[in-house]
């Protein structure tokens, strides 16, 4: 249910906020070049930040009765800065607001991540991370769905000082999408048992980089461990930007809003089923197997994502989208859920934590670089092609040196 809570928010994240925030940017008269690199800059200020707390926050949870206040507090402080998101006009008040939702968010899916031990077995893992996923994706379709006809309603509207503008819309969108965050997470406080915690009886609090660097420790002693973070650091990379970038990309290459928006929920309706045949496929063929295809797929993407100039080639993508994002984000952390102690889950979350997102700040900043110095947006493809390469060679490679179905905890 949490898949179906917090979807609801990263969907609005990737479509109608950047939209908005695209608005208010061109308003105060910055171009598409700058509109992109700063929105860029701020998705790469969420990461900085997370490198920091991600560890922190993941080792506070393994706590015994830590996890769930934590959860909680993450989740709500990312509820209402969400609510607040509606609230500035200037496009930099409004970018600090997201980047502390944003926050908010990571700090509640480092600690959501943490919980999967606590509520399966090893055996179920890729199954019931998939599934989550999957509901994720369907479920987020339905605050969206509402969401959408708001904007399409205000787009019909001629006049820039109509009663129903694109901004009224917009808030809109973001009540209902933090209520439904709210309502869809209220099943996870009221049922959700920690099981596995650290033992030991006095932790002491130390600083966020002594967590980070005693976890790092204990992660190269485990070279399975070692390997696939080094993969996943880079083509995760890849899948990130492309979230965090998609409509902002569309919208400075001139593309309508409201085609974007009904593509980007077009990748929502096709990441439902194929998380789920994924999965399956995984039984099958094996996990491994299945992030290498997925990872080829992304690399598609970014090819074409270079000669993108069309609307009918964004729907393209977003259904390429679609067929491979879930999957690739449910199975990488199951695979990785396979391999850490029950005990250290949220510690060891916080740092794959650290690892994706410490990959996103290369693909974001780079836009954000180049966009700037260059005025040419199509560079993003090209840096993810790369970014995808990189990853796919790394998990190929440790797929050799370790045997998959050999990874135990211990």
């Amino acid at each position: 249910m949490y898949d179906v809570a917090n979807s609801a928010y990263i969907l609005l994240a990737c479509s109608i906020i950047p939209i908005y925030f695209n608005e208010l940017a061109m308003k105060d008269g910055l171009t598409s070049a700058e509109y992109l690199s700063y929105w860029s800059f701020a998705a790469s200020m969420v990461t900085v930040v997370m490198l920091f707390i991600g560890p922190l926050v993941g080792s506070l949870s393994d706590r015994k009765g830590w996890r769930k206040p934590i959860f909680m507090g993450t989740v709500i402080t990312g509820i209402l800065a969400c609510l607040a998101l509606g609230i500035p006009r200037w496009w930099l008040t409004f970018l600090i607001i997201y980047v502390i939702s944003k926050i908010a968010y990571n700090a509640s899916i480092v600690v959501y991540d943490g919980m999967l031990n606590d509520v399966t077995s090893h055996e179920r893992m890729d199954a019931l991370s998939s599934k989550a996923y999957a509901m994720g994706y369907i479920g987020s379709c339905v605050p969206f769905l509402v969401c959408l006809v708001f904007v399409l309603f205000s787009d019909m509207m001629d006049s820039e000082s109509a009663v129903f503008s694109f901004g009224t819309a917009v808030i809109l969108g973001l009540i209902i999408t933090a209520v439904w965050w709210l309502v869809m997470s209220l099943p996870l406080f009221g049922s959700y048992e920690q099981i596995c915690y650290n033992e030991e009886e006095n932790i002491r609090m130390r600083g966020k980089w002594a967590i980070f660097i005693d976890t790092l420790r204990e992660i190269s002693k485990n070279p399975a461990m070692v390997t696939f973070l080094l993969a996943f650091f880079f083509y995760i990379d890849g899948v990130y930007t492309v979230m965090e970038l998609s409509t902002s990309y569309g919208a400075a290459l001139g593309l309508g809003s409201v085609g974007l928006l009904g593509a980007l929920l077009m990748t929502q309706v096709v990441a439902f089923p194929s998380t789920l045949l994924m999965s399956r496929l995984s039984n099958r063929i094996g996990t491994h197997r299945v992030i290498c295809i997925c990872i080829l797929g992304y690399m598609v993407i970014a090819a074409i994502s270079i000669i993108l100039d069309s609307l009918v080639q964004f729907f393209i993508l977003a259904f390429l989208v679609g067929l491979f994002q879930g999957a690739i984000q449910a199975l990488s952390r199951a695979y990785f859920g396979k391999m850490v102690p029950r005990d250290k889950t949220g510690e060891m979350f916080g740092i794959m934590d650290v690892f994706g997102k410490g990959a996103t700040i290369i693909g974001t900043l780079a836009v954000s670089i180049m966009t700037m110095f260059s005025g040419e947006v199509r560079y993003i493809g090209l840096i993810l092609l790369l970014m995808f390469a990189i990853g796919l060679v790394c998990f190929i490679k440790s797929t050799r040196i370790h045997n998959y179905d050999s990874i135990s905890t211990e």
